[in-house]
């Protein structure tokens, strides 16, 4: 074997090395960059179709429109201590499961009907394990919050005021008429 076929092999390798990896990859994967927090791609697609349960689309964008999912995610990632963490993934695991026992389809493959009627049996409690009530009390205050945060919310539903309430005016007319 002469060095220019050796070299050419070397550099085929590295190539291939680079490349491989690109080729094998789960597709499925979350969509923002968290630290602390392991969830997959189906997890942060459960928690998008319960966003969309708890405020859906209508005339107006939803909470998976303005991606409320994402930010319960990066709430939970920045702002949660690690028991908590662990609990909220846990319950996310555990969500999909209690929802087959309760309705014997998952909440992913549900239609809108069925996971309006999963969400209000969890609300109720009724035969929902702990740590799926912790993790669904969790996730939807933090959808509530993410969406009422918005910039589609604060700009269009409810604009945003610096200083609420009337404004100064302090160059007005004062009335003669007494009250």
């Amino acid at each position: 074997m002469n060095r220019r076929q050796l070299l050419k092999q070397l550099a085929m390798a590295g190539t291939a090395a680079l490349i491989l990896p690109s080729c094998i990859s789960d597709p499925k994967k979350v969509s923002i960059a968290l630290n602390n927090l392991s969830v997959t791609g189906n997890d942060e697609e459960l928690l998008a179709l319960l966003a969309e349960t708890l405020i859906p689309e209508t005339d107006t964008p939803g909470a998976r429109t303005v991606k409320a999912h994402l930010f319960t995610l990066v709430m939970v990632d920045d702002c949660m201590d690690t028991e908590s963490k662990e609990k909220f993934v846990k319950g996310m695991k555990a969500f999909d499961e209690n929802c087959k026992k309760i309705s014997g389809t998952s909440f992913t493959d549900a239609s809108p009907g069925e996971r309006s009627s999963l969400v209000a049996q969890i609300e109720k409690g009724d035969g929902v394990a702990e740590d799926v009530k912790t993790f669904y009390h969790i996730a939807r205050g933090y959808i509530i919050s993410g969406y009422t945060s918005s910039e589609f919310f604060l700009t269009k539903i409810k604009p945003y005021q610096l200083i609420p309430g009337p404004h100064f005016q302090g160059c007005a007319p004062v009335s003669t008429n007494p009250a």
